[in-house]
Order: C-alpha cells, then structure tokens, then sequence
C-alpha cells in the first residue's frame, strides 16, 4: 500500500519523467502490483414489480392496491450507489490535492488546480468518476486536465498524457482491492 506522500512524488514523477524506459518501469511496477486475486460481488436483478413491493405496504393483497413509502431502515443517509472501496481509495490517493467537489452518492471527485514545487508553471486538475457499486477495472475513469503558464502569465490548457489518469485508476483499483482485502478480514 502507498503512503501519502508516494502517490503524490508518483504522479510528479510521471509528469516529469524524461526517460521513456523509467517511465515504462514505473507503469509496469505500478501495473504489476495492482494484480490480485479478489472475486466481485454481484447481486441478481431485481424485476421492476419486485422494487416496488419491497418497500411499500398494502391493501387487500400485493397487487391490489400499494401505499406508502420505502421503510427505513434506520439511517437517513442517501443509499450508495457507488462501490465504497474505489471510493475511499480515489479520496485517499487524491488526498494531497485540494478537492473542489465531491459527490458520494453520483461517485464524482473534483480536485482543484495543484501546483507542485517541481514545476511551478504548470498545474494539473483531477476528475474521478465511479461507475456502479462492483469492484471492477471499467468501475472508474479518471480524467486529468492540465495547463502551462505562458510567456504573459496567462494559465492556459495543455496537452495531458493519457498515462497518467490509466495509471491513478491503477492506483485507486489497487488500494481499493487491499481495502476490500483487509475488510474481509476484520
């Protein structure tokens, strides 16, 4: 597992990498340690007359007449509809940049603009999506956004690596599965 301030000198690193070859030992490092051994959940779908039923009273039988609401069960927190391993591990990898938004219940992550020491002229922007609540590869999709400081001083947009967002979503499905790992332990 990385600590806090590897993942921010990796994604430095990545950035700033000259040499093709460290860079390619570093996404294979990164690509190999994220392998694992660890099954998914996966529920059985639920008929639309199922959903309805399931939370909702009656009269004169179940098909007859519903009223009511969902029965809660006992908390007033939005249900999860994102997998809560990839989202705990997207807030822990990004923790060293500024969050600009978060939304739990739609699985968005916004960092705000983040300047390293490195490069003071550029700086990066981060967006996580997660998809569904599965611990699986196509689960989350990370988009960094990237701009340079002109010659007036003006920040504008500049071209970003693909890399670099496939391999934080290596690093998040990676702390996600250990996560999962040490959950099922305890």
């Amino acid at each position: 597992m990385y600590k806090k301030g590897q993942i921010a000198k990796l994604i430095e690193d990545a950035l700033f990498i000259k040499n093709k070859k460290q860079y390619l030992a570093v996404l294979l490092g990164l690509v190999l340690s994220s392998c694992s051994n660890v099954q998914t959940e996966s529920k059985a779908p639920v008929e639309k007359d199922d959903k309805r039923k399931l939370g909702f009273g009656s009269i004169a039988g179940e098909d007859f007449l519903t009223f009511g609401g969902p029965k809660k069960q006992g908390s007033s927190a939005p249900n999860a509809t994102v997998n809560k391993y990839l989202w705990k591990a997207s807030l822990q990898t990004l923790e060293f940049m500024p969050l600009a938004s978060v939304d739990a219940v739609g699985g968005v992550v916004v960092t705000d603009w983040y300047t390293s020491a490195q490069a003071p002229k550029e700086k990066l922007k981060v967006s996580v999506y997660i998809y569904g609540n599965v611990l699986r590869t196509d689960a989350v999709k990370v988009v960094v956004y990237k701009q340079i400081q002109n010659a007036t001083g003006a920040w504008v947009q500049a071209a970003t690596d693909e890399k670099i967002g496939v391999d934080l979503e290596n690093i998040i499905l990676s702390k996600a599965r250990q996560l999962k790992i040490q959950d099922s332990k305890s």
